[in-house]
């Protein structure tokens, strides 16, 4: 598993009931000097090259590590051992631009899913110039051949942002439009598709109360249009970072059962660190 520890990416290796049996650190090199926080996964891995390519969510802090503006990017593999990324550039940057944001602009973590030749990559997005300045799950893709080819020369692939029906805006800085009915607040989100139903899946970490954070599922044809969100848990605290994990060969594909690994605080927020634990919760699918 790959995932952010601190403001840096590590490795664990161990069972899906013991995952951090062995935990080492992973290198991302950039040019982009502004960024104080760069991690990642989740990872996608090329059959045809063996590379492995990392998604990250990096950030701008601006004085404080609560006030970030904060865009996802991707990175590729460049050692035998998968520790050393080189970073590709940012794939998915908020409309609104860094200069004009006045609050911390969440993003969330580059959850993706790959179908029909594309990457889809979700994420919330801070709008300019609009009524409703946030969106709770935006989406961008970019071919699959794309991104591998480009990166293999050292560069990044040309992504768009659904917006209006299409894939028509630049994702690094374009508009988007919300793929919720009534677009409803997100905290964090994971997504997948299901091989058992045919469908993406969402989970998404959301407030039911100021101080109460649970986890919703929603599903979706296309990737585009989703259902209403059903509601998975709801602990006294915080539930955050859900992670989906399938027990196939790709993780990021699951079936009729699943995981759904997050952390579980009493604090929350940014305290979370001093009580959370990390939790896995099974989800099965009992009919199509």
């Amino acid at each position: 598993m790959y995932g952010a520890n601190s403001v840096r990416p590590f490795r664990t290796t161990g069972t899906p009931e013991a995952p951090f049996q062995k935990v080492e650190p992973v290198t991302i090199t950039t040019k982009a000097g502004n960024f104080a926080y760069l991690s990642g996964g989740p990872v996608y891995h090329d059959p045809a090259s063996g590379r492995l390519f990392l998604f990250y969510h990096a950030e701008i802090h601006r004085g404080t590590q609560e006030n970030f503006y904060a865009v996802l990017g991707l990175a590729i593999q460049t050692d035998s051992a998968g520790l050393v990324f080189n970073d590709l550039g940012p794939i998915f940057v908020p409309n609104l631009p860094n200069e004009q944001a006045r609050n911390a602009v969440e993003i969330c973590g580059s959850p993706y899913v790959i179908r029909d030749g594309y990457f889809y990559v979700y994420a919330m997005d801070q709008m300019l110039n609009s009524q409703r300045q946030q969106s709770g799950l935006s989406v961008a893709r970019a071919k699959v051949r794309d991104v591998v080819e480009s990166a293999l020369k050292g560069k990044s692939a040309e992504w768009t942002k659904y917006y209006q029906g299409s894939f028509r805006e630049p994702a690094l800085g374009g508009k988007s439009s919300p793929l919720e009915d009534g677009d409803p607040a997100t905290r964090w989100m994971d997504v997948s598709y299901n091989s058992a139903l045919n469908r993406f899946i969402l989970v998404v970490a959301a407030n039911t109360a100021r101080d109460r954070v649970g986890l919703f599922i929603a599903f979706s044809n296309d990737g585009i249009h989703w259902t209403k969100r059903k509601q998975l848990t709801d602990e006294v605290g915080e539930s955050f970072y859900p992670s989906i994990v399938g027990g196939n060969d790709d993780p990021r594909q699951t079936g009729k059962e699943f995981y759904i690994y997050y952390t579980s605080s009493k604090k929350g927020g940014f305290e979370r660190w001093n009580d959370a634990e990390l939790v896995r919760r099974k989800i099965t699918f009992t009919s199509p």
